[in-house]
């Protein structure tokens, strides 16, 4: 016990330090704190008045319905990181105390509880003891069912724990990495079109589907909802069933604690095939010159030779088609083109976030050490990230074809460049202040977005975003604008001072960027060094 007390004060010291190491992670919390206290609060509002109207409306459906929805909820939970790269709790990197002699469970079982201090999972509490009231009210049962939801609770983070070891351990291996990544981007796109297709036509699907859960109550055997049975069952004052679902749920939460340490073995010992190395007798050739031309190579290289990103980049091409189809089928914009520079904008943003520094990892040092100006690194990262987008800009140009006039094309283009040019600009800054490194082949695919980290990043990314969007709109409405007054002739100057403010914007952040590159250099290659 002395041990397992040690490693978690360990965990929650050095989490605690992180955020002087990484400023973004502190401004990152002080966004999402009230966020999640919001939706904590609303979330608990819904679960207490919703149990307590389905209680009152049909009694026997309360169990199956409850069960059916932890369970969604915590696989949902299990399986965030192939659903959107960000995992709401963190896999810990283990090996720097694994050597100690601690059993691998126990250092398992420690990583879970620092776990439970974790930002997403303190504002499930709330809604835990808003489910316990609606089933037990103010009553001395209340203690029984809260116990009950928290042993649920308990249960989903043992069982993404053991999801995420087995994402890190299936990473080790370079074919089954690419594999699990290209599997779960196409499984994160999947997800994004079922609301779209519920709601569309899966009304009586959704009716049907609910009858039969709650006259088969499937989702009993479901060891995720055990807890939240047994705090039903302590609501009613039935202690036998109590105690037998609450000892299931224990069972299945130690079950998870004793497949992860079996995971941490397998990890930190080495014992998984590596894989062959892949090295070739292909003699390289540049086919773009000058130091520029080499960084694009190197990038576009890379981006082909990962089968994620590959499949990211086919995914990519997903929004805009959809876009495309919702635009068509409303019938808007064939009249004035406004849906086309609706998806020319969305196109042209599509380039912030591509985190030109954090895929470097260890390559960092020896990029910075060629003597070229730092301006020209960030011009052929964000050339490279641009040439990535020619499949979305061929999008662009069929739609065109298919939904506006001809005199709108041109009116589009430009906007669709002012924004990319501008985004790619301002994703210069958010990769120097706040570089995410890419975890390397063999370590955890999620570490540097997981936990109260991943949550972070996305509010910093946010607030970017936001910024690029503003920079770039004077020159989306200079572009638009013959098309607003229906004047033509009037592009003959509007788009001319369009693309030229808006690369006099881009040379700007460059420069800027630049200046704030060359004075972070140390602490950058520190921080993608360190978190390798």
């Amino acid at each position: 016990m002395g041990r397992l007390l040690a490693l978690v004060l360990l965990r929650l010291r050095l989490e605690l330090r992180s955020f002087a190491g990484a400023r973004e992670r502190a401004l990152g919390m002080l966004l999402i704190v009230p966020g999640l206290l919001f939706a904590s609060g609303l979330i608990s509002l819904l679960v207490y008045f919703g149990v307590r109207a389905l209680d009152r409306a049909q009694p026997e459906a309360v169990l199956p319905v409850l069960s059916a929805l932890v369970t969604l909820f915590g696989v949902l939970f299990c399986l965030q990181p192939l659903l959107s790269g960000v995992a709401l709790t963190e896999t810990h990197d283990l090996r720097q105390v694994v050597h100690y002699p601690v059993p691998f469970p126990t250092l398992a079982l420690s990583s879970l509880i620092a776990n439970l201090f974790q930002p997403v999972v303190l504002s499930e509490l709330p809604v835990t003891l808003a489910l316990a009231l609606a089933l037990a009210g103010a009553s001395p049962r209340l203690a029984l069912a809260w116990f009950g939801a928290l042993l649920s609770l308990v249960s989903m983070l043992a069982a993404a724990q053991t999801v995420g070891f087995v994402l890190q351990a299936l990473s080790r291996h370079r074919r089954l990495r690419d594999f699990v990544l290209s599997f779960g981007l196409l499984l994160g796109f999947s997800a994004s079109l079922m609301p779209l297709l519920l709601l569309s036509h899966g009304g009586p699907l959704l009716a049907r589907m609910a009858r039969f859960l709650v006259f088969t109550d499937l989702f009993k055997m479901s060891p995720l909802a055990w807890g939240v049975r047994a705090g039903a069952y302590g609501a009613q004052g039935d202690a036998v069933l109590f105690g037998s679902f609450a000892f299931l749920s224990a069972f299945f939460s130690l079950a998870c604690m004793l497949a992860s340490g079996l995971l941490v073995s397998r990890i930190y010992r080495g014992e998984l095939d590596l894989g062959p190395s892949g090295l070739s007798d292909v003699t390289a050739r540049m086919i773009f010159p000058g130091p520029v031309g080499a960084v694009i190579e190197k990038d576009l290289r890379s981006a082909w030779r990962d089968p994620a990103l590959r499949m990211l980049l086919l995914i990519g091409l997903t929004g805009p088609l959809l876009l495309l189809f919702f635009l068509l089928q409303s019938g808007r914009g064939a009249r004035g083109g406004g849906g086309l520079l609706l998806l020319a904008v969305f196109v042209g943003i599509s380039t912030f976030g591509g985190n030109v520094l954090g895929f470097e990892r260890r390559g960092i040092g020896l990029l910075l050490s060629f003597p070229v100006p730092r301006w020209r690194v960030l011009v052929a990262k964000n050339l490279a990230m641009s040439l990535l987008r020619l499949p979305h800009l061929g999008m662009v140009a069929l739609a065109g074809m298919l939904m506006a006039p001809l005199s709108a094309v041109p009116c589009v283009l430009v906007a669709l460049g002012a924004t990319l040019l501008i985004a790619a600009g301002a994703d210069n800054y958010l990769s120097i202040l706040f570089p995410v490194p890419v975890p390397a082949p063999g370590q955890s695919p999620h570490a540097g977005a997981s936990g109260g980290r991943g949550l972070a990043a996305i509010a910093i990314s946010s607030l970017f975003l936001t910024g690029a969007l503003a920079l770039a709109a004077p020159f989306i409405f200079l572009a638009w604008l013959p098309r607003l007054l229906e004047r033509p002739s009037l592009a003959l100057v509007t788009l001319p001072l369009a693309v030229a403010g808006a690369a006099a914007v881009y040379a700007m952040l460059v420069a800027g960027a630049a200046r704030l590159f060359e004075s972070r250099e140390p602490e950058l290659i520190e921080r993608i060094l360190v978190e390798q």
